[in-house]
């Protein structure tokens, strides 16, 4: 049985292929030549095929053993690395830390608190990984993450999330533009523009339609195809194929995994985003009359945020202000996001705010309630939420 092969096993294995002799290995592991080989043997018994070629003067790699040899390198590894995390955490002292996290915070927020996190407890290791809002929420809810730091999203089971900040949405376009010398820009101004703009898997246009007052506009939305204002359309082919998704997800391919919690992410958002215009829609009717509040009898009030309809959608933030910054059109995005982008561009994007009504993204630390954080990664986080706002960033970020 396979499952009768130990790190024993593993050791001598890896020991063997290393040193080239089975005497060599065993004075290295402090074992008898005798009991080494007895080791080899048991492991390609069970195995059922031979990881070496034995000739009187020297050991190789048989092609199994050479193919299986980095795999068992990485399983020792990793077993050594979990019993460090083990004893370290058990004396509070170290381990590894996972924080999944939105790009704009791993770029401008984290990096200054590891600096001094690291010459504090250099028996810490992290793990960052980049995400957005909807993934990192995902991440810790399936345990891959300790915790997350990101935009507010659809409720899990299980997850809590506690604000840390929040930054205002503005518009992101080239020095050149119309709009770049402007102090603030209405909403209602950007359905005329050419638009570029994040996918609905990332959470911004969720956040961008956060419910409030819209200041009314005229004309229907650009590019519904006949739908009301607010309607936001979902395409029959990604329909269609979300059911191949689903069928390949279930046989455990991992891109179609992947591939399918971002459509469902992305189904969320528009759904989110479709009750929101709705409810803004019906409050725009008074007592039932038929007319908007402000556009006359027969008319709702319209959503701005339903109006951009990008010409090009990207899931990169990076990608996004290059395209910005070749005038392919202007974007919107949170401030902190903004500075961030342009740092990919520098010199060739100005960042101004909206307004009529004022949008944040508010963002925040995204924990389970039912496990308890190790005494390491308490520590980050303590560290995090201390030095974070005494950092140089935008101005009109609103700590708490």
């Amino acid at each position: 049985m396979l499952s009768s092969i130990s790190l024993r096993h593993m050791r001598v294995f890896v020991a063997v292929a290393d040193h080239g002799t089975f005497t060599a290995a065993a004075e290295v592991l402090g074992l008898t030549p005798s009991g080494l080989t007895a080791t080899i043997r048991q492991f390609e018994d069970v195995a059922g095929t031979p990881l070496f070629d034995r000739t009187t003067r020297q050991v190789t790699l048989s092609a199994t053993g050479a193919r299986f040899l980095p795999t068992a390198r990485r399983l020792i590894s990793e077993f050594e690395e979990a019993l460090g995390d083990l004893d370290a955490l058990s004396k509070g002292i170290g381990g590894t830390i996972r924080i999944a996290a939105a790009p704009s915070v791993l770029t401008r927020i984290l990096p200054g608190v590891i600096s001094r996190f690291v010459d504090e407890h250099p028996d810490a290791r992290l793990r960052l990984d980049e995400l957005n809002a909807g993934e990192v929420h995902e991440a810790v809810a399936r345990n891959e993450a300790d915790f997350g730091i990101a935009g507010e999203w659809h409720a899990l089971p299980d997850i809590a999330f506690s604000p840390l900040f929040s930054d205002r949405f503005g518009v992101l376009c080239r020095p050149t533009h119309a709009f770049a010398t402007r102090r603030a820009i209405a909403w209602s101004e950007l359905a005329d523009q050419a638009f570029v703009g994040l996918g609905p898997e990332s959470g911004t246009r969720a956040m961008m339609a956060a419910p409030g007052s819209w200041a009314g506009g005229a004309g229907g939305t650009a590019g519904s195809g006949g739908g009301g204002a607010g309607e936001v359309p979902v395409d029959p082919a990604e329909v269609a194929a979300s059911d191949v998704l689903k069928r390949a997800a279930a046989l455990g391919l991992p891109e179609a995994q992947m591939a399918l919690r971002r459509a469902n992410a992305s189904e969320r958002a528009i759904e989110r985003v479709a009750k929101m215009a709705k409810s803004r829609q019906s409050d725009a009717i008074p007592n039932g009359n038929g007319g908007g509040a402000k556009d006359g009898p027969g008319s709702a009030m319209i959503d701005p945020v339903a109006q951009l309809r990008p010409i090009v959608e990207t899931s990169n933030t990076l990608t996004l202000a290059a395209m910005v910054a070749e005038g392919v059109g202007i974007t919107v995005l949170p401030e902190l996001a903004a500075r961030v982008a342009d740092l990919a561009a520098p010199g060739k994007l100005a960042f101004v705010p909206l307004c009529e009504p004022i949008r944040k993204r508010p963002i925040g630390i995204i924990t389970r309630q039912s496990r308890s954080l190790s005494p390491i990664a308490r520590i980050f986080l303590a560290m995090v939420m201390e030095q974070a706002p005494k950092m140089d960033l935008p101005a009109a970020i609103e700590w708490g």
